[in-house]
């Protein structure tokens, strides 16, 4: 039967733990742990929900990526969810786009009327009836709202944001 001492035990769980190569195992581990920072801090921004106001689409309190490079490569499209910076990267916005650059962005009954013609929006689930006179999105900026339009429109962040506040979309 063997007999194994303190040390030797020691030294398995050492080997078992760091590898043979404990240079080689701490560089990985620095490198595993940069990659990490990199990509959590400028490309997958991690966020929580906090609010209602995306409702059904996003839930209260449910965790999300942000991919920060959507919009580097090609511009904001109407329907599409947005993360916007409202208070630095401390506070983040989910948001959907429904009015571009130029264009005139009005509620009706409840109704989405861009330019004057009213706009399907599928993502709905709830009938609303928000009144919002015609107003005009800036040549920089873009037309925002949420999903969870049985609010009341003046309980609703909305309205123009600037495309520099856009930070990115949700990954799913």
């Amino acid at each position: 039967m063997p007999c194994f001492s303190g040390t030797a035990v020691r030294r398995q769980l050492l080997v078992l733990a760091v590898g043979r190569a404990p240079r080689r195992t701490l560089a990985r581990a620095l490198i595993l742990g940069l990659a990490c920072f990199i990509i959590f801090r400028y490309l997958l921004l991690p966020v929580r929900v906090a609010g209602t106001s995306m409702e059904p689409t996003y839930r209260d309190r449910s965790v999300n990526l942000v991919n920060t490079l959507r919009y580097r490569f090609r511009p904001p499209r109407r329907g599409e969810v947005a993360v916007i910076a409202f208070a630095g990267r401390r506070v983040m916005l989910l948001k959907r786009i429904v009015g571009l650059p130029g264009e005139l962005v009005a509620f009706k009954d409840g109704r989405l009327f861009i330019d004057g013609r009213p706009v399907e929006e599928p993502y709905l689930v709830k009938p609303c009836r928000w009144n919002l006179a015609g107003e005009t999105v800036g040549p920089d900026e873009f037309f925002v709202v949420g999903d969870n339009r049985t609010m009341p429109i003046e309980e609703h962040t909305h309205g123009r944001v600037k495309k520099s506040r856009l930070v990115g979309a949700p990954l799913w």
